[in-house]
């Protein structure tokens, strides 16, 4: 081979390689996502909650590349083509070759703002009811010019309140501090939509002062939720780069406070129980609570959540010490528990007996008078409850597991002490049995006293071996037939997993055997894009069974720490769930 040809395939080769290079730089830079902003600097101070979706194509593809979507998907007519939605909008998003509404679509950064709430409160003959309408802003940070936002706020949010209010909705133009803002009206009263922009951000609104005062943090105009030190300090705590990311504000949780007599009223049979437990929020949340923060993620096939509620220093070190959990917990109770009930909370605390008493005696000094006498209301009518008086102690007679059961019955549910001594607890079970007074019926089913009350409430008690049963004569059955068969919780080896994988600083774990939220939320997104009528009969048949128990069951952690409590909860679609319910209705 001759010189000259070695030297031109040589720089062949060179020249090759240096555009090979150049092309994947462009590439990087052409394909790369727009910087990431903090769009809590783009919602009001005095929001009352904030959530916030880094990239919708990382929601979407998320969603269809879960465990539910794999197995319910097929069987409710969901396109696994549907699962390449979120790649082909990223790629439209990174290359920005595409209408602009795709564009934005695949780039952008989504916030909600809850600015307010608008409650009405009443009662017919059917019971108490509570409308609650938030005042929210959608906050869209486009990563595009100002012209293109203002341009998709001119011509296309006609069409979106058009499919919200009909075509009979009226539009009307105006203008906030230098932005075009515009107001569609519904013909019902009450009922609209606003739009505008600010630089590449636009702004969609349900309420006049919800919009302006998102314009006005965007505008630098106002103070932004980038300012919260409750939100600096505790977002770590739920991980960083979340899919969906959300923060409940003191001023929210206030806010929610203030509308949960009726709600307990609601729930409660305990109009006195029920009143002091709401004295007793309202005032630790005033003086206790900083807010609450929220992070959901996807991870191996299903998703996990996490919670944290900021406390104020005293007070999570007050309940942090009564609350931390025994170590080597056997929770013999599980052979007690049906394997069918519908939810299992397990509690494991030293003493449990007189855990209330206890957290009054740590968390009293660190409120105000006012709220030490909640605490202590609380405590006293919860004791009897159970039958306790001031003067009674149960603490050493009682271990330090507490399982609490939901059997799926409609009915109150039932709770299991792990017992030291059966002797000492006897005249405290007549007591519940008892407390509305009168005489209590006794039956044995398989050699086991049953307890049952005379009045109309259902409570029923029975001791069996070393635990207490407090639930209804019939839930009671349903345990005694789990221990005789021998076919009680304790035989999941899902559960006896979650178990075994909680963190040693764990003091509650929730369960939840069958994923039927997941079929919810996959049939309403069939529903919606009318591939099935929404029917929930469809979630009956055999291949949808099939499907359904082959998903993740559901299961959290509780931890109380110094700084406030942290939940981490793990399933086959999380909070998504409850949106089922919504699109199916």
């Amino acid at each position: 081979m001759k010189k000259n040809d070695l030297l031109t395939r040589k720089n062949l080769i060179i020249g090759a390689s240096i555009v090979i290079a150049a092309l994947l730089v462009s590439g990087f830079f052409l394909l790369r996502r727009p910087a990431r902003v903090s769009m809590d600097r783009y919602a009001p101070s005095d929001s009352l909650a904030f959530v916030e979706i880094d990239s919708l194509t990382d929601l979407v593809d998320g969603l269809t590349h879960t465990k539910a979507w794999r197995e319910l998907g097929p069987v409710l007519g969901l396109s696994s083509q549907l699962s390449q939605v979120g790649f082909v909008t990223d790629l439209i998003g990174r290359s920005g070759l595409g209408p602009d509404e795709a564009v934005v679509a695949g780039r952008a950064q989504f916030a909600i703002a809850v600015t307010g709430i608008d409650s009405n409160a009443g009662e017919t003959s059917e019971g108490a009811y509570l409308h609650i309408k938030p005042r929210f802003a959608l906050i869209v940070e486009t990563h595009s010019s100002t012209e293109t936002a203002a341009r998709l706020v001119r011509d296309r949010t006609l069409i979106v309140a058009r499919r919200i209010f009909g075509d009979s909705v009226t539009e009307e133009s105006g203008d906030y501090r230098g932005s075009a803002m515009v107001t569609f009206q519904s013909s019902e009263p009450g009922r609209q939509l606003l739009a505008a922009s600010w630089g590449s951000v636009i702004l969609i609104a349900n309420h006049v002062d919800a919009i302006k005062s998102c314009l006005d943090a965007v505008a630098g105009r106002a103070p932004s939720l980038a300012s919260d030190s409750t939100l600096k300090n505790a977002r770590g705590e739920v991980g960083s780069d979340p899919s969906i990311f959300g923060y409940l504000t003191a001023s929210g949780i206030r806010k929610l406070v203030e509308l949960s007599p009726l709600l307990f009223a609601r729930t409660s049979s305990e109009a006195e129980t029920s009143n002091s437990i709401s004295d007793l929020i309202e005032h630790l949340s005033n003086q206790a609570i900083d807010g609450t923060c929220y992070s959901a993620s996807f991870e191996a096939g299903g998703v996990t959540e996490k919670y944290f509620t900021s406390l104020r220093p005293v007070v999570g070190e007050a309940i942090s010490e009564p609350l931390k959990p025994v170590p080597g917990a056997s929770f013999e109770s599980l052979g007690f528990v049906p394997r069918d009930v519908e939810s299992l909370t397990l509690l494991n605390v030293e003493r449990a007996g007189e855990l209330p008493e206890r957290v009054f005696k740590r968390l009293s000094p660190a409120l105000d008078i006012v709220a030490g006498v909640a605490l202590r209301e609380f405590v006293i009518n919860l004791r009897k409850e159970y039958g306790l008086s001031s003067s009674d102690s149960i603490g050493d007679a009682l271990g330090s597991e507490i399982a609490i059961v939901s059997f799926g019955d409609e009915s109150p549910r039932g709770m299991l002490f792990a017992v030291n001594d059966a002797e000492k607890i006897k005249p405290f079970v007549a007591r519940y049995v008892n407390r509305r007074g009168g005489a209590a019926a006794t039956e044995q089913h398989d050699g086991i006293e049953i307890m049952t009350s005379s009045g109309d409430e259902g409570r029923a008690a029975a001791l069996i071996d070393s635990v207490l049963v407090l639930a209804t004569r019939d839930q009671i059955v349903r345990v005694l037939e789990a221990r005789a068969q021998q076919n009680g919780a304790d035989t999941d080896e899902r559960l006896r997993e979650i178990i075994a994988k909680r963190s040693p600083n764990a003091s509650i774990i929730s369960y939840r055997p069958r994923a039927e939220a997941a079929g919810r939320f996959l049939l309403g997104i069939s529903k919606l894009m009318r591939l099935t009528d929404g029917s929930p009969e469809l979630l009956e048949r055999d291949s949808a069974r099939s499907a359904i128990d082959k998903l993740p069951a559901a299961n959290s952690y509780t931890e109380f720490r110094d700084t406030g409590v942290f939940v981490e909860s793990h399933s086959a679609v999380g909070n998504f769930g409850i949106l089922g319910s919504w699109m199916t209705d």
